[in-house]
């Protein structure tokens, strides 16, 4: 193997090793504050929790395209060894490299914008100041 294939490769291990983390100690840590959160809020158990609902959902789809992130990182590793073009692991590795934070970063704001917050503006003129 070439050094540009071998470093290919160590790129897209590495955003493989990132979405992983991302999808499962990310997703955890993200979940836990963020529907601890929101249950505080409303004096709420997780499940249940009409307020929190949409917030639990946008977390889980954070975490399972995080996943999916991951295999398609393993499909670009196998692709790459049987065209055995750097070219396909290094624009893999860095696609997954960008796309990787940006969904997480995306889906954790899209999770803390979905539940009314108290004090926040507009939150009494919502259907959240009457459900808690």
């Amino acid at each position: 193997m070439r050094i540009p294939c071998v470093l290919g490769v160590v790129l897209v291990s590495v955003a493989i090793a990132l979405c992983v983390l991302l999808g499962s100690l990310g997703w955890f840590a993200v979940g836990f504050g963020m529907m601890t959160d929101c249950t505080n809020n409303y004096s709420c158990t997780e499940t249940g929790c009409p307020p929190c609902a949409t917030t639990e959902r946008w977390i889980n789809a954070g975490g399972v395209v995080q996943w999916i992130l991951a295999a398609a990182g393993v499909v670009v590793l196998v692709l790459g060894a049987s065209s055995g073009r750097a070219a396909t692991f290094v624009v893999g590795g860095a696609a997954l490299l960008v796309v990787s934070p940006l969904v997480m970063v995306g889906t954790t704001w899209r999770a803390s914008e979905s539940f009314c917050q108290p004090g926040t503006p507009g939150y009494d003129a919502s259907y959240c100041s009457t459900d808690s």
